[in-house]
């Protein structure tokens, strides 16, 4: 016959914190390629056959280049090592010009968000800029570092406030 416990029991192996098996950190990569179709869906390939989300791409076609060639932005999570694997795959690639990471301090998110009416505004590092919304629901542009926007999203996203955002990372090349 199976003993009963009345009483919750512990296991200090089971409760212990399970470490990272491996740590990831922020990357962006600004991406100069040529201005061709299928170039951006090649890149997301490369990215997902190595198991990488892009959190965010932005992108310019060459009409401003005077070369004619196009920059995409792309921001994701990576371990060191797999982002090294994805540099070198991209740089590989017959329509990737050049790869270049970008630091930190020079990487901007820009999102633009729709919140309900009493949504408020969260405490946050980026700078907040109401804009004009012909709908009861107020939509604000927020700028600063990806995780001041990230923060701010979240902090609607939890209180239920978050209708609707759009979100890019912009970098100085």
């Amino acid at each position: 016959m199976a003993e009963v416990i009345d009483e919750p029991t512990t296991n200090a192996a089971a409760d212990a914190p399970v470490p990272a098996l491996t740590q990831t950190e922020r990357y962006t990569f600004v991406v100069k390629v040529a201005d061709r179709p299928g170039t951006l869906e090649i890149i997301g390939a490369t990215f997902a056959h190595r198991g990488v989300s892009l959190s965010a791409t932005v992108g310019c076609d060459g009409s401003l280049d005077p070369d004619g060639r196009a920059t995409i932005t792309l921001h994701f999570c990576s371990t060191p090592r797999r982002k090294e694997v994805l540099r070198a795959t991209l740089a590989r690639l017959n329509r990737v010009l050049s790869v270049r990471e970008v630091p930190p301090e020079l990487v901007q998110a820009v999102a633009l968000v729709r919140v309900a009416p009493d949504a408020g505004l969260p405490l946050t590092e980026a700078a907040v800029f109401p804009l004009p919304s012909p709908g009861r629901e107020p939509v604000y542009r927020l700028i600063g570092t990806p995780e001041a926007v990230e923060s701010a999203i979240r902090a609607w996203r939890t209180a239920g406030k978050l209708r609707s955002v759009s979100y890019g990372v912009l970098a100085a090349d």
